[in-house]
C-alpha cells in the first residue's frame, strides 16, 4: 500500500525542526534521475546484479567529499601513511 503524501498536503518535511527540509519529493526524484543516468552507459544489466549497481550508486551519491580521513578509512592504512 502506497501513501501519497501530496494528497495529504505534504511536499517537504523538516524532521528535526531546524528550519531545513531534509526530506522532500524533489530529493527522491533527483535520486531516481541520477540512478537512471548512472545505469545508462551500461546499456542494460541483468536483474541478478542490479542490487550491486544500485549499491555502487548509493555509495557514490552519499559520498559528499573525499578527504584524507575518508581515504585512510577506505584503505585501512595507519594515519602515518597519509598526510592530513
Amino acid at each position: 500500500m502506497r501513501i501519497w503524501y501530496h494528497s495529504l498536503g505534504e511536499y517537504a518535511r523538516d524532521a528535526d525542526g531546524n528550519g531545513f527540509c531534509e526530506v522532500h519529493c524533489n530529493t527522491m526524484e533527483g535520486i531516481w534521475v541520477g540512478l537512471r543516468n548512472f545505469l545508462r552507459p551500461f546499456r542494460g544489466i541483468h536483474k541478478k546484479y542490479l542490487h550491486l549497481y544500485v549499491g555502487i550508486f548509493e555509495w557514490s551519491y552519499n559520498l559528499r567529499w573525499i578527504d584524507s580521513d575518508f581515504l585512510r578509512r577506505l584503505l585501512m592504512t595507519p594515519s602515518t601513511y597519509l598526510p592530513r
